[in-house]
């Protein structure tokens, strides 16, 4: 996770920064800003979990950082750090969704109790944008594999080729496509082949056998056989079925 500690003052921001064992609480990035100005592009840049803030700075304060955050990803935990005990200032902070408000002097236990307050909260928010960013990878992937599937379904569609086209493990692919869609691989590999073949019956002249080939099938057999369990009935069927029983069905 990553603080921002911003003040007008480089010595308070010292202060700050020395005053607990950020490491300690999760915290592996520190950054600091002297004044709103550099902490408002540093806030857009690494958007960081924590932010502590003085209230009053020339230009940018702190609550037009806490506004900031709040409309920008309301992610950021806000603590206001303020040598002003006017709770006109309190009651701004809480609009904006300032966490904590401490007076100056800021105690070494007050922060680290602040802190500690707040790690619980952005450590479970953390874990969650962790996983809906994995959601949408997957999502992302599984789009990408049906795609190149429907687009490829006359190729060589083995694990090993759909693994490399994703750029991921074999068996992760199958096993994320299975969570993801509820459907095998493999299933879905031959729908989308015995759908292209219905298709080539009812849209050319294709002898049964070319039909077969086109979508990826070498063996007669076992492509009628597929073909019966999608559609009830064999290719030739099919094709008489559409075109009356008097009709050619070629083979």
């Amino acid at each position: 996770m990553k603080v921002l500690i911003v003040d007008d003052e480089m010595y308070m921001i010292d202060y700050i920064r020395k005053l607990i064992d950020w490491e300690s609480y999760g915290f592996d990035t520190v950054l600091t800003a002297k004044g709103g100005s550099l902490a408002r592009d540093l806030l857009l840049e690494h958007e960081p979990e924590l932010l502590i803030t003085d209230i009053r700075m020339p230009r940018v304060s702190g609550l037009d950082l806490s506004q900031m955050t709040a409309e920008n990803n309301g992610r950021t935990k806000v603590i206001i750090i303020s040598g002003y005990s006017d709770f006109t200032y309190a009651r701004q902070a809480l609009r904006y969704g300032v966490s904590e408000y401490l007076v100056k002097p800021v105690l070494k236990q007050d922060l680290a109790e602040a802190v500690e307050r707040l790690v619980p909260e952005m450590t479970a928010e953390e874990v969650q944008k962790e996983g809906e960013e994995g959601s949408f990878k997957k999502t992302d992937t599984i789009a990408y594999i049906k795609k190149y599937i429907r687009e490829n379904y006359g190729r060589d569609l083995s694990l090993d080729v759909l693994g490399e086209a994703a750029h991921l493990h074999p068996a992760y692919l199958s096993r994320v496509f299975k969570e993801t869609t509820q459907e095998n691989l493999s299933g879905y590999i031959t729908s989308v082949r015995m759908e292209k073949a219905a298709q080539l019956l009812e849209e050319t002249d294709l002898r049964i056998h070319e039909v077969m080939k086109q979508v990826g099938y070498q063996k007669s057999q076992h492509f009628a056989k597929l073909f019966r369990e999608k559609f009830g009935v064999t290719p030739t069927e099919y094709r008489q079925g559409l075109r009356g029983f008097g009709g050619e069905g070629k083979c």
